[in-house]
């Protein structure tokens, strides 16, 4: 039985809304979109009565509401350990609201951040770079992207105006990430590896973990939240949760700290988003340079993977038990969830 991830988790607006977004229809969707589009995936899985479609919408439902999550840490390391300055960061951008996506400088009027976080801001909007305002001149969107779909997770935005004193960072370029220590950064509601996202608190502050990328496919960079007591842990172990989409995947290298990737989505099958053991996804910045690029010179492309992920395309090893309201509750329990 193929577990299914769920469709994008977006925040929830007044007033949904249509614009074109390079070319692209946006809408900022609602809750009750939400369940729709898991209830449309659900039929496609396993047959249900009437009465077990209205507990799909329910649990579809209350699964979209939470806050948004950030960094989940070591519960066996002091959380003021992982809390940086934003400072520290100065290329490193809050995208929509505090601890709802981000995004990375990478060039002095451009910066990279994932679709599924650039399909929810407007052409207009404010952003503050390193302490200086700046407007949002342009959203370019990969083309191949789509509306709750996992590869292709790539975008890029514009400024009216180049950001002043602010170095940005090199993309990365190389193939070769797999068994390199990395550092990741997400803001909002923080937890640990034993309880995951879903005992998170929301303080809004930064906070920076490492890793170590165990596998990579043409569209993703992944690793994984090991235990305090395991051999692979690093000093400050920590994966993403929602809430850090976009958030930057640093890799130094002969003394260069490059982007590497940016937070995507996780799986919780076995175990709950944002525990040990969880596996975390990132949009690989070195499968779409070319694509980059092209947009910073003004020419349109969609350079990028030929093919589609194998990470996103497998199974996590759910099972749906016995069908009827148990089936529903291990499929929606199970469910793999995007980031936001």
């Amino acid at each position: 039985m193929h577990c299914t991830r769920s469709c994008a988790r977006r925040g929830a607006r007044a007033g949904a809304t249509e614009e074109s977004v390079s070319g692209l229809k946006k809408r900022s969707p609602i809750v009750a979109d939400l369940a729709s589009c898991r209830l449309s995936r659900l039929g496609s899985i396993v047959a249900v009565r009437p009465f077990a479609v209205a507990l799909g919408a329910s649990l579809a439902f209350f699964a979209a509401v939470p806050n948004a999550h950030a960094i989940i840490i070591r519960d066996d390391v002091d959380d003021a350990e992982y809390v940086v300055d934003q400072a520290q960061y100065p290329a490193v951008v809050r995208l929509i609201d505090s601890g709802d996506c981000l995004a990375t400088l990478v060039h002095p009027t451009w910066v990279l951040t994932v679709a599924h976080c650039a399909a929810d801001l407007e052409t207009g909007a404010t952003l503050d770079v390193a302490g200086e305002s700046r407007t949002v001149n342009g959203i370019t969107i990969h083309p191949r992207w789509q509306e709750g779909g996992d590869t292709y997770d790539i975008a890029m935005v514009r400024l009216d105006a180049a950001a002043l004193h602010v170095e940005p960072y090199q993309i990365y370029r190389g193939s070769d990430e797999v068994d390199r220590p990395v550092e990741i950064l997400g803001a909002g509601v923080t937890g640990t590896g034993e309880g995951g996202e879903s005992r998170g608190v929301d303080d809004g502050m930064l906070r920076r973990a490492t890793n170590t990328v165990d596998a990579v496919d043409a569209h993703f960079l992944r690793f994984t939240f090991n235990r305090p007591d395991s051999t692979a842990v690093t000093e400050l172990e920590g994966v993403g949760a929602e809430g850090d989409s976009g958030g930057p995947v640093f890799l130094r290298m002969g003394g260069i700290t490059y982007l590497a990737g940016m937070n995507a989505w996780g799986d919780h099958c076995d175990v709950g988003v944002g525990q040990y053991g969880a596996a975390d996804y990132q949009t690989r910045v070195s499968a779409f340079a070319e694509w980059v690029d092209a947009t910073i010179a003004g020419r349109s492309s969609e350079d990028g993977p030929s093919g589609g992920s194998s990470f996103a395309d497998a199974e996590c090893g759910c099972s749906v038990g016995g069908g009827g309201w148990l089936g529903l509750l291990v499929l929606v329990g199970g469910w793999r969830r995007r980031r936001r």
